[in-house]
């Protein structure tokens, strides 16, 4: 399913308020997990993966998200019922680099960036789109979150994503705050 430019600036940018001075933490953190459950969704839509990584048609999407069962809890809520071209989508706890390779987006928390970093090397030409939430995980991930004010914005590392094999629509690149290439 392809979605216009303006549609999916639309959809992005809805997610993208995080709604100010929450006085409850808990909620803010809620809030926070589903609008990076809502952006990782919209990713798939955006990604293409080599023929054949997806498997049959019947294969699910499947996003592991490394530590921070919150976020996975409600990216399965997020994407129940909802499907990616037709493809269902399974979200699934990771903790090892074979776990993270029989995944097509893996969602790094910033409390498991160190975790990462022992296994970057050995996912480096796996076709597994890698996003994380600190501000510098665009360095070493293809997708890194980032905060400008209230807002929840973007940065895509395209030499990344290209190292292991993905596209990454120019739809979204475009609403990327920073697009990082080598070349």
């Amino acid at each position: 399913m392809r979605l216009a430019p303006s549609l999916l600036l639309v959809a992005l940018c809805a997610c993208a308020v995080t709604g100010g001075a929450a006085a409850d933490s808990r909620a803010t953190v809620a809030g926070e997990w589903q609008i990076k459950s809502a952006f990782i969704y919209n990713f798939t839509k955006f990604v293409e993966w080599p023929e054949g990584v997806l498997g049959a048609p019947s294969q699910p999407v499947v996003i592991g998200v490394l530590g921070e069962s919150a976020l996975a809890q409600e990216l399965a809520a997020l994407v129940a019922g909802r499907n990616v071209n037709g493809r269902s989508i399974e979200v699934r706890a990771v903790r090892t680099v074979t776990e993270a390779r029989a995944v097509q987006l893996l969602f790094v928390s910033a409390a498991e960036e160190a975790r990462y970093a022992g296994m970057r090397s050995e996912l480096a030409s796996s076709p597994v789109l890698t996003v994380g939430e600190s501000p510098s995980f665009s360095v070493t991930g293809a997708i890194g979150f980032v905060q400008e004010g209230e807002k929840l914005r973007f940065e895509i590392n395209v030499d990344i994503a290209e190292r292991s094999h993905l596209k990454i629509s120019s739809q979204l690149q475009k609403l990327a705050i920073a697009v990082r290439r080598t070349q």
